[in-house]
C-alpha cells in the first residue's frame, strides 16, 4: 500500500524581532495603610525596544477578585517628575466599602504597542486596623439539649458575630470542645452564607437560612457514640487575629 502526502503552504509570517517590554524595577509608597482608604504612589521603570502603550497597577482583594487598576504614566505631570524617562507613575486611590485587613495582591503589568506583555510583577500592600475593635459573639443556639447515644440526630449550632469594624472583619467563627471523656472536639466553623455552597471536605451546605444577616450557623448530622456532656466553646477571631469573648453550652448524651 502506498500513502502519498502533500504540504500546505504556511503563508504566515511570525516576525522573529517581536520583544517584550520588561519591568526593571517597581515601588508602592506607602505599602501598609492603616485606614478605609487606599491611597498611594505607584512607580515602575519599564525597558522596551517598542514604544510602551500601557503600563498598569491591578489591585486585589483579600479572595482575589480585582478592586480597581490603576494606570501609570510617564508624561511628567503628578506624581510623575520627568516625561520620557522610562518611569512610569500614578496614584492609586480606592475606599473600601468595608476595610479588608490583611495583604493584598498588587500586580505590575507594562504592554507596548505590539499588545506584547512583559511578565507580571507581584507584590504586596497590607492593609491594618489599629486599634482594632473585638468581634462580639452572642444569642447562643445549640439544639438538642440532649439525646441517646448511637442514635442518629441533626446537630445545630447558631450564634450571632458582629463587629463594629464591619463585618467583613470577621474571618470565622468556629466551636471548639470536649467529648465526655476528655478528648477535643473538631473544629467546625459557622457560617452566615444562606447554605450557598458545599462546605470543604463535605457533602453538605451550612444550614445557615440567611446570607449576611450576622447570625451564624452549622448544621451536622450524626450518632454521638459516647455517654454523658459534650462540652462546646463558640468564638470568633478578626482579620487582625483578635478574638471575640467565648460563649458555651454543653448536649447530655444518655444511655
Amino acid at each position: 500500500m502506498l500513502f502519498t502526502s502533500c504540504e500546505k503552504k504556511d503563508d504566515s509570517i511570525i516576525d522573529p524581532n517581536l520583544t517584550f517590554p520588561n519591568i526593571i524595577s517597581y515601588y508602592i509608597n506607602p505599602d501598609n495603610l492603616n485606614s478605609d482608604t487606599v491611597y498611594c504612589i505607584a512607580g515602575a521603570t519599564v525597558q522596551s525596544e517598542e514604544a510602551v502603550s500601557n503600563v498598569s497597577v491591578k489591585f486585589y482583594s483579600l479572595n482575589n477578585t480585582l478592586l480597581f487598576t490603576t494606570i501609570l504614566s510617564d508624561n511628567g505631570v503628578y506624581p510623575d517628575s520627568i516625561a520620557g524617562d522610562g518611569r512610569y507613575t500614578g496614584i492609586m486611590n480606592y475606599v473600601f466599602q468595608c476595610r479588608e485587613v490583611g495583604n493584598h495582591v498588587v500586580e505590575f503589568i507594562a504592554t507596548n504597542r505590539s499588545g506584547l506583555n512583559s511578565p507580571p510583577i507581584l507584590t504586596n500592600v497590607t492593609v491594618i486596623r489599629n486599634p482594632n475593635n473585638l468581634p462580639v459573639v452572642s444569642n447562643l443556639i445549640v439544639v438538642p439539649e440532649s439525646t441517646r447515644v448511637n442514635q442518629d440526630v441533626f446537630l445545630i449550632f447558631m450564634v450571632t458575630a458582629t463587629d463594629t469594624d464591619g463585618q467583613c472583619d470577621i474571618e470565622k467563627v468556629f466551636y471548639t470542645g470536649f467529648q465526655p471523656n476528655g478528648n477535643p472536639l473538631t473544629l467546625r466553623k459557622l457560617y452566615d452564607d444562606g447554605s450557598c455552597c458545599l462546605i470543604d471536605g463535605t457533602n453538605a451546605t451550612s444550614g445557615d437560612t440567611t446570607a449576611n444577616d450576622t447570625k451564624f450557623t452549622r448544621k451536622l448530622f450524626g450518632a454521638p457514640n459516647q455517654t454523658g456532656y459534650y462540652r462546646y466553646f463558640i468564638r470568633a477571631v478578626d482579620r487582625s487575629g483578635d478574638t471575640s469573648n467565648v460563649l458555651s453550652d454543653s448536649i447530655f448524651v444518655y444511655p
